[in-house]
């Protein structure tokens, strides 16, 4: 099978808890067939290529049986495909972040890197959150800001699910006469949990944009 991106992997996860839900709470068997139709057909489409081995697994997904564990192993078995985010070196990240003194990095676990989209983590004495990603020619990019020590609840403008969110204020020095202004949004305080609910590159890729 080719590899997936991390993103498409948590894709897949959310639509199977989904199609779970659907099993459980539905008893009209049109609605579950169209339902079980629309998963299988948008599955298969995160991949160039359609093969046995992988027709066979999604069919798995399709049986009114489904359980919570059931689908944590086939998941499990989907997890070897999945293309991690490659891990920076120290070097890397302080070119991204030259203008930084005493830069403090992450330590990344491998866990880490197949859950994630991007690379996030506050500096709890600055209160900055720094993030890192790579761009689509595959360059390593980074950038940091302000992030508020208030948790609320709200919707994350990076993953765009509901979570526990603070603001995000990045300084830029964008206007004509040369002075500072800030950009920003709210944000999951956790950027590990915001890799594990971001299935889709498109509010991610509106933030990068917000925020320039």
């Amino acid at each position: 099978m080719s590899l997936l991106y991390p993103h498409q992997f948590h894709d897949i996860e959310h639509r199977v808890a989904r199609l779970i839900n659907v099993y459980k709470s539905v008893n009209d068997t049109r609605t579950i067939s169209l339902i079980q139709s629309e998963t299988q057909d948008h599955i298969l489409s995160l991949f160039p290529k359609k093969t046995l081995e992988l027709e066979k697994w999604v069919d798995q997904l399709m049986t009114l049986d489904l359980s919570t564990y059931k689908a944590e192993k086939l998941l499990a078995e989907m997890k070897p495909y999945v293309k991690p985010f490659t891990h920076p070196t120290p070097q890397q990240v302080k070119k991204v972040f030259r203008k930084v003194k005493k830069l403090k990095t992450p330590k990344i676990s491998e866990e880490v890197l197949y859950d994630s989209t991007y690379i996030g983590w506050t500096d709890i004495a600055s209160q900055r959150k720094y993030i890192l990603y790579y761009d689509k020619n595959g360059k390593l990019q980074g950038f940091y800001g302000d992030l508020s020590p208030q948790v609320v609840k709200g919707f994350c403008s990076i993953c765009n699910k509901e979570s526990n969110v603070s603001l995000f204020m990045r300084k830029t020095n964008q206007s004509s006469d040369g002075r500072y202004t800030k950009k920003g949004d709210y944000i999951c305080h956790d950027s590990l949990k915001c890799n594990r609910q971001l299935d889709s590159l498109v509010h991610f890729q509106n933030f990068l944009h917000k925020i320039q």
